[in-house]
């Protein structure tokens, strides 16, 4: 698949990459998810992190995708064998194609018992027990702004982690599943509405802002915080550049981490083995498309609404 123009993928055909350098392995897609990050590549934003200049859209086969499952089909890896069954990222977001190449330590073996559709909740696992492992939150009073499938996860990890309350705050109404992944209290509200809102004794000392997109809930984020509060900034931006409560930021003596995952293989192999002990986390998959469906998987997924979460695509028979 490829962007045709903000909004529209069309089918098209190129030969399959054949040059795989060390550290590199050629996959055959059998499972990818869409992410929140994707959504404003796929409506046409130019993306922070590909630094496309392409006239009105990115032209890349495959773009944007990067949480996928696939079978290993040449490998620039001693450690990756032909036939071996992977999950991890695809380094260059072009996961929407049969066949893809991507860094090696990007992607690792996963756990036989899952099917594709499945195993590809791994990745986004990995990014939030990275970022909860990173904030620390034992004995805190955690709240994650945005109960997306990613901020679910979050929250869940949080709990496990000994959080000793987590808060949940979305302004769309979770609160059949929050529960399920560990949050104490739901708030179904705007960031803002509860900053403004929110009781000192009720402020959290830990703050995952896992919504992104807007310069909005960061500020948010610093206004509810706790005096000496920590808050960890993972929602993607989609600005360069984002104007900051400094007065208010330094008053509170608060302490602001952001960051994606380092030493990817292993968090996508720790959270291999948090998703086995904890299934219940894949009841965050509510939608799974044929991959031939992207342009209706992906409309699916540009949608806040109360039913939908992890939206899944797969080749065929992989579900």
């Amino acid at each position: 698949m490829q962007l045709a123009e903000p909004g529209r993928f069309e089918s098209v055909s190129i030969p399959q990459p054949r040059d795989i350098h060390d550290g590199e392995v050629l996959l055959r897609l059998l499972s990818g998810a869409i992410c929140g990050s994707d959504i404003p590549n796929f409506q046409g934003r130019i993306s922070l992190v590909m630094r496309d200049t392409a006239p009105g859209v990115t032209t890349l086969p495959g773009y944007p995708m990067h949480e996928v499952v696939g079978e290993v089909v040449a490998s620039g890896d001693p450690a990756l064998n032909i036939g071996d069954r992977v999950v991890g990222w695809a380094t260059k977001a072009d996961g929407l194609a049969e066949c893809l190449v991507t860094r090696s330590d990007s992607v690792v073996r996963y756990c036989a018992s899952l099917s594709p559709a499945e195993a590809v909740l791994i990745q986004p696992l990995a990014c939030a027990l990275y970022t909860v492992d990173r904030l620390g939150v034992a004995g805190e009073k955690v709240a994650v702004i945005g109960l997306g499938p990613l901020g679910l996860m979050m929250a869940h990890a949080a709990k496990t982690g000994g959080a000793r309350s987590v808060t949940g705050v979305d302004r769309v109404d979770r609160r059949g599943i929050a529960e399920r992944f560990g949050v104490d209290t739901f708030v179904h509200s705007m960031a803002d509405r509860w900053a403004e809102n929110i009781k000192d004794e009720e402020r959290p000392s830990a703050i995952i802002e896992a919504a992104g997109h807007q310069v909005a809930t960061l500020h948010n984020a610093v206004s509810a915080a706790a005096i000496g509060g920590r808050i960890f900034y993972f929602g993607i931006p989609d600005d360069e550049f984002f104007p900051f409560p400094v007065n208010l930021f330094l008053r509170r003596q608060l302490t602001l981490t952001s960051g994606g995952v380092q030493d990817r293989q292993r968090w996508l192999r720790t959270a291999d083995a948090y998703l086995a002990e904890h299934p219940e986390l894949l009841t965050c998959i509510t939608d799974v498309f044929d991959v031939r469906e992207a342009q209706e998987a992906y409309d699916r997924a540009s949608l806040h609404s109360h039913g939908r979460l992890k939206v899944v695509l797969t080749v065929g028979d992989a579900r």
